[in-house]
């Protein structure tokens, strides 16, 4: 079964872009993706930046800058 998909999606692919998302790798992605011309995995996304407290950003508002050393 899984050669028949790797097909349909090859051809597909020969005229719009075919992505295959999956949360997590199991044996039938596994098989799919040696099948694939190509593969790209991604780990984990971008994460957000973090938000500052309002206690944080008040202690940085009174930084001082260091002096440079010679």
């Amino acid at each position: 079964m899984v050669e028949y998909i790797s097909q349909a999606m090859r051809q597909a692919a020969q005229e719009a872009t075919v992505l295959l998302y999956s949360s997590g790798v199991d044996p039938f992605l596994e098989d799919l993706a040696k099948l694939a011309d190509r593969v790209f995995y991604f780990e984990e996304g971008p994460q957000p930046t973090p938000k500052l407290s309002v206690k944080t950003w008040l202690k940085m508002k009174d930084q001082k800058t260091l002096e440079a050393f010679s």
